[in-house]
This record gives C-alpha cells, structure tokens and sequence, in this order.
C-alpha cells in the first residue's frame, strides 16, 4: 500500500512539472522581438563616401521595453519608434575588413549576430573611359566584372539599360532592360538578344549603369535563414558599394535616365525590407 502510494505522488510531481509547475519554464508571454539590419559604404561615383547603420527591433504585439541596440560594445542611437518598432542608426565611420557583433538587449534577454563588413573593391568592367565615352552597341554583349571584395559571401549585380529605338516597322518607340542577380562569381555577361529583342531595329540613343554590392550575412533570398541568435531572431547584412558605371547606348541620350549608385541602393533597401514577414 505504502509503495504504490509512493509511486502515485512521484507521477504527480513530474506530471506537475511538465505541465508548467517547474521553475524553468518559460513564461507563456514570452515572445523574441524579429531584428532586421543593414549596415552600409557607400562610394559615389566622385569618390565620396558615406556610411550608414540601420536597425530595426520589432514585435506586432508590442515591446515591452525600449531595447538597446549596440555594435561592438559602442550604443546606437534611437531615432525613430512606434507602438511596435523601434529604428536605430548612424553615419559614423563603418571600417572594412573588420568584424562585428550586434547585441540587442530587450525585456526576455538578448539576442545578437556576428559578420563583417567587406573589403573594398571596384568595377572592372565596363571600361573607364573619360567624360562617359563607352558606348554599348546594339549587336554588343555587356560584360560587368568585379574586383574580389575580402570578407564577402555573395554580390548583388543591379544592370539598367534603357533607349530610344525604331522598331522593325519603322516606328520610334522606348525600352528599358532590368537586371537584378545574386552572384557568386566575379563577372557575368549579358548577351545582346536580351538588352536588344528583335522588335529593336535600330537604336537612337540611351544609357546605361552597372551597380554592384558585396555583402556579408544572409541576402534574404527564399530559404535564407536568419543570422540573429541568442533571445530574437532576424537578418543582419552589411554591404559595401563601390562607384557605379555608367555609359551610353548607341548614342549619348538628351537626357540622363539611368539610376545612380544611391538610388540603386534605396531600391536594394527597400527590396531587402519587402522581404521581411508581416502580420
């Protein structure tokens, strides 16, 4: 009697433990915030260069504490927050080459991530030739190649042309050729059928830009897992871009159309944050 007694105290003690009575479980509000960040050098096509940290800690249920954001030891400021999301950022000096550590400190503990910014490098290809004198041909293959970027784990080739045309029939039209890739390599070719589809008769006049970035940390393509550990999860990258090149198509256009270095940037930016999960 005695024993099966005991027997049924022990099944109730370890029934209570697995069922919240144990003193490491986790509290049933505990929720990790999602970080989102983007560290950046960028190099203007007069050689200026401007630096950029932006982070983002969010949770659409609401945080229940300001968070502190810090990089290397060193605070990041604040500069914006709403209900369910605070930003962070500053254009202080980013160093290449070196690396980092994010830590995120918020009300259940903190999370944080590790990469490095990469090492500088430049575009080979296109041709540097004075006053924007390269011209691309219409029966020409565009070639974009790239110095090595130490640090890097991939780069992201954006590649715009666009022109003024006849087409076959005799009627003057416009075309714009996008090209937005993940790379490993350190070139790629584009052949001239898909800048120029038979419609194209002749070219009139247009321009071009080739901008690319190498990056550290995850890109945020389908089936990228996420850099932040510890108490959060998300995705933190750090790029550097080096000038961007731009050039002609057939012939010098009256106007500019083709996207500078920054806006090209604005738009990875934005595509980097469209990839983030949303209530």
């Amino acid at each position: 009697m005695k024993s099966g007694l005991v027997t049924l105290l022990g099944v109730v003690l370890l029934l209570s433990c697995e069922t919240g009575g144990g003193k490491n479980d986790l509290n049933s509000s505990y929720k990790e915030p999602m970080v989102w960040g983007l560290m950046s050098k960028v190099w203007d096509v007069d050689l200026a260069v401007s630096y950029q940290k932006d982070f983002q800690v969010f949770d659409y249920d609401g945080l229940r504490m300001v968070p502190v954001v810090s990089l290397n030891g060193q605070p990041v400021e604040a500069i914006s927050y709403s209900a369910t999301s605070y930003d962070y950022g500053d254009s202080n000096v980013i160093p290449t080459n070196r690396k980092y550590e994010l830590e995120v400190q918020h009300f259940w503990g903190t999370g944080f991530c590790h990469l490095v910014m990469p090492g500088d490098f430049v575009l080979t290809l296109p041709p540097n030739l004075p006053l924007d004198t390269f011209l691309l041909g219409q029966e020409s293959t565009l070639v974009a190649a790239w110095r090595v970027s130490r640090g890097a784990q991939w780069y992201w080739l954006s590649i715009f042309v666009g022109y003024d045309y006849y087409d076959t029939l005799g009627a003057e039209d416009n075309r714009e050729f996008r090209l937005d890739t993940l790379v490993q390599d350190t070139w790629v070719a584009v052949a001239p059928e898909r800048m120029f589809p038979p419609i194209v008769g002749r070219v009139i006049a247009g321009d071009a830009s080739v901008t690319i970035w190498s990056g550290n940390g995850p890109p945020d393509e389908p089936g990228d897992l996420g850099n932040v550990r510890g108490n959060a999860f998300g995705f933190v990258s750090a790029i550097n871009e080096p000038p961007s090149k731009y050039f002609y198509v057939g012939a010098p256009p009256a106007t500019r159309r083709a996207p500078d270095g920054r806006s090209e940037l604005e738009r990875f930016k934005a595509r980097l944050r469209s990839r983030m999960p949303h209530p």
